[in-house]
């Protein structure tokens, strides 16, 4: 009997808390105009910015994707949501991307990555998987041709892992 009376209470109680909770979530959606550490601002469908505090435990998603604030780019759809007056809890965004190329020499060649040491001097670990091609010459060539010092231009997909690497001839 007291054990179903207290499941019942139990039940009353997440029946009367779950609104409270849903009622201080807020979805808002719009095309991002500006993102840094701290803010993203989106363009509402009525045409009002909304700016939208970004803290350090808000998770980014870019094309269904995990993501870092650095990939979400103004011209994006978002969707972002929070919780009563705290910073976003996670930042979807959706939209065409094309990364950037990385640019740089090769150093170091494993079977699931590479490392390149970028123009900038800094290095940076790139997975490779079985859908990616190497070009050279307008000949496209398999992973094995790589070399320690060749100068390449890898182009990743939304995940980060190289789709195309293209080897630049000496001195380009």
């Amino acid at each position: 009997m007291k054990a179903g009376l207290l499941l019942a209470a139990a039940v009353a109680l997440l029946v009367v808390s779950a609104p409270a909770a849903a009622a201080d979530r807020v979805v808002e959606r719009g095309i991002v105009q500006s993102i840094d550490p701290t803010a993203l601002v989106l363009r509402a469908l009525d045409g009002t910015d909304i700016a939208v505090r970004l803290g350090p435990g808000t998770r980014f998603r870019l094309n269904g994707v995990a993501a870092t604030s650095a990939d979400i780019r103004p011209g994006l759809v978002a969707e972002v949501v929070t919780v009563g007056s705290g910073p976003a809890v996670v930042v979807r965004a959706f939209g065409d991307v094309e990364r950037a190329a990385v640019r740089g020499v090769l150093l170091r060649i494993a079977p699931r990555g590479l490392l390149v040491r970028r123009v900038s001097g800094r290095p940076v670990r790139i997975a490779v998987n079985a859908r990616t091609t190497v070009w050279r010459g307008g000949r496209r060539l398999g992973l094995r041709v790589l070399r320690p010092g060749m100068q390449i231009d890898v182009f990743r997909a939304a995940a980060g892992v190289a789709r195309v690497i293209v080897i630049r001839a000496a001195g380009a």
